[in-house]
């Protein structure tokens, strides 16, 4: 804490303590605020510049961001601490200026409104950060020159209680934060570097700023300004997430000559790089920045080289995170002319007329010995390897060499080369299993893939049925016939296996054709699951280990990269990842390119807000759990609807097309227009969940909520707070307010959720219509054809894990050891795996043996029925399963903390659960090996638990709730 007097050669600021990490309890935030305030005290007396003071103040109000963002996950005390001490900053003028020129206007109005102890409001201003994201208008002083005559309009200042002081929305030159992307990186035949990118300013049009862009000399005040050719890029808006203004205009191409950089001379020793810089323009403002990041689809992390400038130099291009892109100039103490690829063998030629010919070469590897060249001709200028010699051949293992030349001066070098990136790919059969290539500096490499498959061209079908690729599978001269490749499209969750993979001639090229669409539970066609599928080759090792490696683009396909297509059921990209342009085949749902972009979304809102279409009362809309699915009770109900209204037309809500609706029913895509439409105008809508934070429902409309599940742990209002949003809550109030009935599977539910959610009108506690197929005759026959559907054979017994998800947990979290339970319950078990949906697309359970993920099977009481026993914790599941009579066992490793602080429970959950509880995997095998759930204790439990929460579920659920709401 010590400083200097203001005549001293400059003022010692005092440390700003490190702000704790935010937590529930505030012992630790009190306790930084006691330093704080020590060392504010320490400014505030001091006679220091009022800059120093200022910029004191502006790093002391920057490390409460994260503690603004908490507030909304704790209680009073801990706003209150935090508007003591942002209070006390303001009282200092330097503290109020800092304030005024501290970077982002969202943090400015939020630590404006906590010193001003408006909680509400900041809960409130958090919220719609969260709904709407932190783009805004700008609005302009009339003769706009400087940054501080721009102001942001801010859409939420309207719904505050009262104003906030107009000058927190001034910009300041933080607040214009240039955005830039790299697009481009190509050298053309003639040695020009081809440049393309986009660049603009948040809030900004860019037909309103004049562009510069150009290379800078690092230590140097010389620069290069490009001649840019200003373009239209539309995929700018799907990363910009703003939802005011389009920059699809901020696109531009430009050439590079690196003859035109001839400052940049290592030799001078003066400068050693240029950065590519852009500057933009608009009134009297002028904001400068590098590229520092890159379109993956279109440049490669590894950025390509182009040929010699000069004897032995060239220029390359570099690029990270930090300093961005830029061009220097590498100098080889030798450069080869020449690289011939004929099989195994090598071969490395220099020019004797030009440069430094070495006197002898040899390939280099970590843990390797030198493999040695041998000279091919009495001049020394020719070399060759056959790299067989290295024993590596020998195995499957992938192996990469550095070329090392011995130069006269008896130093070892690495060997330069001298023609074009093109030129060296050319010297090697693409899908060769030797190869030439170099790095990104442009030095020498030789690599081996013994089990290389590599694909040159494909093609997705007119109906995105099918996607077909051709390739070639490599070998060594000498090496047994390769197999015909075995392909596979796989992600975290799903695979695709081909349809046909076959050989085309008798030069191992092959072609294999993949489904783009999927049967994937005997129910049908449809879109796969989306993700990022990678294209993949099983490859056997020395072991006779089976593992799977990527499948690089190469020639017309690479040429090709990104390939997208458009078709009815899913939009397909295929792409090349990484240095080696690995393919990757992304599967999203199918939408225009607009309406993937915040600025589109944006407009289908405003469109969906403003409506004034006439309500469809034969219209029903279903969604259930935002749309992944069409089952829980909305799927009994629209199944008995159909059989009783044929009249009505019924519509799904679908996250993607892999998801199954029901007959006679219509799949709409979430956020589609026809969704927004269906979403304002039809007469009724039925939902397990909620809605998005825009909905409003109209008066002419019916809203059937269903929720999903009778609630052991606590939710919604009572959950604790530390556990939900501020947009969560306003939501949860706001939906409560628009329902018009709420369907509860016992009287239990029907008061603990009507209290949880604070509604007050009518609940219906008429059973659980998604029960109902437990409960009804052909259960026997569902049990029998899901399990055969599955898989599973008569004799086994099938053991359904279903947890439940943690707020604490970003991914699934299983906690049932499935290695532990194949070995110890043995072949007359099999697993089932589902996630709970809110995790659901973040797990990761392909390339595994011990169970089966069901997390997408489109009806869960099959699974009820398939099972024999049941494993969940916390998951309603049980109140749902009980109904089938069937054993249930429940592994708890965090009850006591999942009870105490996580989330709370609203009955005594180990006093009254139905079966078995275990803390450990052993545990819970023990106890279902001896069958543990069939003790009378556990056998009476049952009972009870059955009679409180599944009085009603006798299969005829579905058909009460039709009569109430639909009167038939």
């Amino acid at each position: 804490m010590s400083r200097q007097p203001a005549d001293a050669a400059g003022w010692l600021a005092p440390e700003v303590p490190a702000a704790p990490a935010p937590a529930a309890a505030v012992t630790g935030l009190r306790e930084w605020l006691d330093q704080v305030s020590a060392a504010a005290a320490v400014v505030v007396c001091s006679e220091a510049p009022e800059a120093e003071m200022r910029n004191w103040y502006v790093q002391l109000l920057g490390e409460l961001r994260d503690h603004l963002t908490y507030v909304q996950h704790s209680g009073p005390e801990y706003f209150e601490v935090l508007q003591e001490l942002v209070a006390g900053v303001l009282q200092a003028p330097a503290g109020r200026h800092a304030l005024f020129t501290l970077p982002d206007v969202h943090q400015r109005v939020l630590l404006w409104l906590t010193a001003h102890n408006r909680r509400n409001d900041v809960l409130l201003v958090l919220a719609d950060l969260q709904d709407n994201g932190r783009s805004y208008r700008l609005s302009t002083a009339h003769g706009a020159e400087t940054i501080r005559d721009f102001s942001a309009e801010l859409s939420y200042l309207l719904l505050l209680s009262s104003h906030v002081d107009a000058e927190l929305l001034r910009l300041t030159q933080a607040d214009l934060v240039l955005t830039t992307r790299l697009t481009g990186f190509a050298w053309t035949e003639d040695g020009m570097l081809k440049l393309g990118g986009w660049a603009y300013l948040p809030g900004v049009d860019p037909a309103e700023c004049a562009l510069e862009v150009r290379f800078q000399a690092t230590g140097s005040d010389k620069s290069t300004t490009l001649a840019v050719i200003r373009g239209h890029d539309p995929r700018i808006d799907a990363t910009a997430s703003d939802r005011w203004l389009s920059y699809a205009g901020a696109a531009f191409t430009a050439i590079v000559d690196p003859g035109a950089l001839p400052q940049l001379d290592l030799q001078s020793g003066t400068v050693s790089e240029w950065v590519l810089e852009v500057t933009l323009r608009f009134g009297g403002i002028s904001v400068c920045g590098p590229f520092r990041d890159r379109d993956p689809d279109t440049v490669p992390r590894r950025l390509p080289i182009g040929p010699l400038t000069d004897e032995r130099i060239r220029v390359i291009g570099l690029m990270d995170g930090t300093a961005g892109l830029r061009l220097r100039r590498v100098r080889y103490s030798c450069s080869a002319v020449s690289v011939a690829m004929d099989g195994s063998t090598a071969g490395i030629s220099f020019n004797p007329d030009g440069g430094v010919t070495p006197s002898a070469l040899h390939l280099e590897a970590p843990g390797e010995p030198p493999l040695e060249f041998r000279p091919t001709d009495s001049g020394g200028t020719s070399f060759a390897v056959d790299v067989r010699s290295s024993g590596s051949t020998a195995s499957n293992q992938n192996q990469r060499w550095t070329v090392k030349a011995v130069l006269p001066n008896g130093r070892s070098e690495p060997v330069g080369w001298g023609g074009s990136g093109a030129e060296l790919a050319a010297a090697s059969e693409p899908s060769a299993v030797l190869r030439a290539e170099c790095t990104g500096y442009g030095y020498l490499q030789l690599v081996m893939q013994p089990g290389r498959v590599t694909l040159d061209s494909a093609e997705i079908s007119p109906d995105g049925a099918t996607l077909v690729m051709e390739g070639r599978a490599g070998q060594l001269p000498g090496s047994p016939d390769p197999v015909l490749p075995e392909m596979l499209l796989l992600t975290a969750r799903n695979e695709l296996r081909p349809l046909s993979t076959i050989w085309l001639d008798g030069t191992h090229r092959f072609r294999t054709e993949f489904p783009l669409q999927q049967n994937k539970w005997g129910h049908g066609n449809r879109a796969p699951e989306a993700g990022h599928y990678r294209v993949l080759h099983a490859v056997t090792d020395d072991a006779g280990r089976v593992r799977n490696a990527r499948v690089p683009a190469l020639g017309q396909l690479l040429r090709q990269l990104p390939l997208r297509a458009e078709r009815t059921l899913a939009a397909l990209e295929l792409v090349g990842e990484g240095n080696e342009q690995d393919l990757v085949l992304r599967v999203s749902a199918p939408r225009p390119s607009a309406d993937r972009t915040a600025l589109g979304r944006g407009r289908l809102i405003a469109d969906y807000c403003g409506t004034t279409e006439a309500v469809d009362p034969g219209a029903v809309l279903f969604e259930t759990f935002d749309g992944k699915s069409c089952s829980d009770s909305g799927r009994a109900i629209s199944d008995v609807l159909g059989a009783h209204r044929p009249d009505l037309q019924r519509y799904w809500t679908v996250a993607d097309f892999s998801v199954q609706v029901p007959p006679n029913c219509t799949p709409v895509l979430r956020e589609s227009p026809e969704w927004f439409r269906l979403l304002a105008t039809a007469g009724y809508l039925v939902n397990n969940n909620n809605f998005p934070h825009y909905f409003r429902k109209r008066p002419e409309q019916f809203y059937l909520q269903t929720w999903h599940g009778t609630p052991l742990k606590r939710i919604g209002c009572d959950t604790p707070v530390a556990g939900t949003t501020a947009s969560y809550r306003a939501l949860m109030q706001r939906e409560a307010a628009a329902w018009d009935m709420l369907l509860a599977q016992n009287e239990f539910a029907a008061g603990t959720l009507a209290a949880a959610f604070g509604y007050r009108g009518r609940t219906a506690v008429l059973g659980y219509p998604r029960n109902d197929a437990l409960a009804a005759g052909p259960a026997a026959g569902r049990r029998e054809e899901t399990r055969r559907r599955l898989g599973i054979n008569p004799g086994q017994k099938v053991l359904l894990y279903m947890p439940t998800w943690r707020d604490s947990a970003a991914a699934a979290s299983r906690y049932l050891d499935f290695n532990k339970a194949a070995r110890e319950l043995g072949p007359d078990y099999v697993n089932l795996y589902r996630g709970h949906h809110k995790i659901a697309g973040r797990r990761k359970t392909t390339g595994q043996e011990h169970y089966l993920d069901v997390t997408a099977y489109p009806e869960v009481n099959d699974l009820y029925l398939a099972a024999d026993l049941l494993v969940t914790d916390y998951s309603s599941a049980m109140f749902d399963f009980c109904v089938t009579g069937k054993p249930m066992y429940f592994l708890t490793p965090d009850l006591e903390h999942y009870r105490d602080t996580e989330r709370g429970f609203y009955f005594d959950f180990e006093a009254g659960a139905p079966g078995p509880i275990a803390s450990k995997t052993e545990d819970l095998l023990a106890a279902i090996l001896s069958e543990d759930a069939a003790a009378e204790q556990h056998s009476l439990r049952y009972k009870v638990f059955l009679e409180r929460f599944a009085p009603d579920d006798d299969g005829a659920a579905a058909g009460r709730i039709v009569r109430a709401v639909w009167g038939s």
